[in-house]
């Protein structure tokens, strides 16, 4: 049973071998006032309690009872309703904490094991909670910063980050559950103006929501970006990258061997370097060691940062990664 303040005050005192009239002259009270506390006869003010505290030698969380369990509980809920980053360390903390003392208890036999095993799932099921939580409101953050950056460069297709900062836009919309609002926009948009960056916005959604079916048929004969996909050139290559990717994800080898040929007909090396990476999961036997052979060929002519150059590797030799491992991710 939890205490109120009073026992709580009461049992400290015993422990400490305080007496009433001697915690009373410490807060400038009198005894009695000590004795009505304790007995359930009312409350110290607020403004006492961290004196009280102070003269145990305890937090005012203990004074009140708390457990450790208990105000990581609070803390949680108190990241949950500011939503700061502040909030967040301080729960995030205070469960590493007690998950800690829970691990020198279990490893010193100290404790009920049962107790702490619900303890630590209960901490456990709470740090989840707080990182789902953040993940979310970075999201939310993330998301802001990119719309207002579309906003203010509407109508400036110059600007650097123009088209990247719209793909990164729509991206987010799918993590903070928009995914479908941006899908009908970018289809709107596409038959509104069917240009080279709405067929680009509109494939690469398709692609985060891993619909891969609709992303195809955008090349088929009624496809809504058949005009602008045909014939294969350099201009429509980052179109034909998603295209790629998604029927390497389907296994669609007759979408594959209809299209790569031209496509490669028109690739630079780099570009040509990226969409054989594809490849290496969908292709079997002499196929697979021929698109090897030429990997490490192009890997030796193209000019890479060290870092990718090394996992493009990795990739080429043990097949490790299941996704390209350069910028545009196929």
């Amino acid at each position: 049973m939890k205490l109120t303040i009073g026992e709580k005050i009461a049992l400290l005192r015993r422990e400490k071998n305080v007496t009433q009239a001697e915690l009373a002259e410490y807060l400038f009270l009198a005894p009695q006032t000590v004795s009505r506390w304790e007995v359930g006869g009312g409350a110290p003010d607020i403004t006492l309690l961290p004196k009280i505290a102070a003269f145990f030698g305890v937090s005012i969380d203990e004074l009140f009872g708390l457990t450790s369990l208990e105000r990581a509980e609070n803390l949680v809920c108190k990241y949950s309703v500011l939503r700061d980053d502040s909030s967040f360390q301080e729960a995030m903390e205070a469960i590493n904490s007690q998950l800690q003392t829970i691990d020198a208890l279990q490893k010193n036999g100290g404790g009920d094991p049962g107790e702490l095993e619900r303890e630590r799932d209960q901490l456990e099921a709470e740090k989840a909670h707080m990182w789902i939580q953040q993940g979310r409101e970075a999201f939310q953050r993330a998301f802001a910063v990119a719309d207002r950056f579309v906003r203010k460069t509407e109508g400036r297709p110059e600007h650097p980050w123009y088209l990247r900062m719209r793909l990164q836009r729509d991206q987010l919309c799918g993590s903070i559950g928009r995914g479908r609002e941006a899908l009908a926009e970018r289809r709107a948009e596409l038959a509104a103006h069917p240009d080279e960056l709405s067929l680009l916005r509109y494939l690469a959604v398709l692609d985060d929501r891993q619909d891969y079916e609709e992303l195809l048929s955008a090349a088929g004969p009624e496809g809504p970006g058949r005009a602008l996909l045909f014939p294969h050139s350099k201009q429509n290559l980052s179109a034909w990258y998603w295209l790629i990717h998604a029927a390497t994800e389907t296994g669609n080898m007759d979408f594959l061997e209809q299209h790569l040929p031209p496509i490669l007909a028109v690739c630079g090396k780099e570009d040509e370097l990226e969409f054989l990476l594809c490849l290496l999961d969908v292709y079997e036997g002499e196929q697979l060691a021929a698109i090897r052979a030429r990997l490490r060929a192009l890997l030796s002519e193209v000019s890479l940062n060290e870092y990718f150059k090394k996992k493009i590797q990795d990739r080429i030799e043990q097949q490790a990664e299941p996704d390209c491992v350069l910028e545009s991710d196929c």
